[in-house]
């Protein structure tokens, strides 16, 4: 089974505070949106979120860069999925990109029947 996904995200002004670095609900929210989908993906069921772990901001994120947020699947209970999820920046300009890891946490999902209750994670 698939366990997991990605995503790319332009970072705009809008998402950042007035000293130019984007806000960490910001950075938070698109861990937590592909997140769901590693587990989502892992569960086959719609899952929701239950913890935040640690989660450490390495590097500043500004307007202008690229980020790529990797999560995967690392633990299954009965119920829940743990998601370990990475944030990369890339900056573009002055010749070649760089790329730097900027944000990793982990983040814990409970899978969900249609009554929103919990629900066994098969396999």
């Amino acid at each position: 089974m698939e366990s997991e996904a990605r995503t790319l995200e332009m970072v705009f002004p809008e998402h950042t505070n007035p000293l130019g670095n984007a806000f960490g609900g910001f950075v938070l929210g698109l861990m937590d949106k592909v997140g769901s989908y590693a587990a989502a993906r892992r569960a086959q069921k719609p899952v929701v979120t239950v913890a935040v772990g640690r989660v450490e901001f390495k590097v500043p994120i500004r307007a202008g860069d690229l980020l790529e947020v990797v999560a995967r699947v690392e633990r299954v209970g009965r119920t829940s999925l743990t998601v370990q999820v990475e944030v990369f920046k890339e900056r573009f300009g002055g010749g070649a990109a760089t790329r730097a890891l900027a944000t990793h946490g982990e983040l814990v999902y409970v899978a969900i029947d249609e009554r929103g209750r919990p629900t066994r994670v098969d396999g």
